[in-house]
C-alpha cells in the first residue's frame, strides 16, 4: 500500500518529537502559543484607539459623583466596543448619555459604547459621558487621575485625565475698565 501524504505527515512528525513528549503534549504545547499569539495580536490592536482631551470635574462639596468627558478614536480595521472604564478616584464608572424625554433631559446609563473603525467618539457634557460614582477623595482642579477603558477585542487602554473645576475664575477687580 502506498502512503498518503497525510500518513507521511504523521511518520516526520513522530520522527520530530522525542519519544518522551506524546503528541497531546505537543498539541498542547502549540494551542497555548497560538493562543498567547492571539492575546498579544488583540493588546496590539489596542494600540488602534486613542484618547484625547480626557478631564474629569471637581465634585460639588458633599458630593460622591462626578463625570469625566473625552474624545476616542479608533484608527484601526476593527469596530471596537468600549465596555467598561476603570479609575483611580472611583470603585464604579459607567457610560451614560443625555435624552430628551416628555421635555425633560435625563441621564441614562449606556452597557457599551461602539467605536466604529476611522472613527472618533466624543464624550461632552450634555450628551454621552463618564459617570464615576463612590469618590472618597477630594478632588482638586489640576489633578490628574489615571484612567483605563476596556474593549471587547481591541484590549484596553490607559490614559491621563485631569481635573478641571466647574467654576471659572473670575477676573481680578484690577482688571475690569469703566
Amino acid at each position: 500500500m502506498k502512503n498518503s501524504p497525510l500518513v507521511s505527515l504523521d511518520v516526520e512528525a513522530r520522527a520530530i518529537v522525542p519519544k518522551r513528549y506524546s503528541m497531546k503534549k505537543v498539541l498542547i504545547f502549540i494551542l497555548l502559543f497560538t493562543a498567547q499569539a492571539a492575546t498579544l495580536a488583540v493588546a496590539e490592536q489596542a494600540a488602534d484607539l486613542s484618547v484625547t482631551n480626557a478631564y474629569i470635574r471637581t465634585m460639588p462639596p458633599g458630593q460622591t459623583k462626578t463625570a469625566g468627558f473625552l474624545t476616542v478614536t479608533n484608527s484601526g480595521a476593527l469596530s471596537c466596543q468600549l465596555t467598561s472604564a476603570k479609575s483611580s478616584v472611583s470603585s464604579r464608572i459607567e457610560f451614560h448619555e443625555h435624552q430628551h424625554s416628555q421635555g425633560m433631559m435625563r441621564m441614562r446609563p449606556v452597557a457599551a459604547v461602539v467605536v466604529p473603525p476611522g472613527e472618533t467618539i466624543v464624550f461632552a457634557p450634555g450628551a454621552l459621558h463618564i459617570m464615576l460614582f463612590n469618590i472618597d477623595a477630594d478632588l482638586e482642579a489640576g489633578d490628574i487621575t489615571q484612567m483605563q477603558l476596556a474593549t471587547d477585542q481591541c484590549g484596553s487602554i490607559s490614559f491621563d485625565a485631569k481635573v478641571r473645576s466647574l467654576v471659572k475664575k473670575s477676573k481680578p477687580m484690577d482688571a475690569m475698565h469703566h
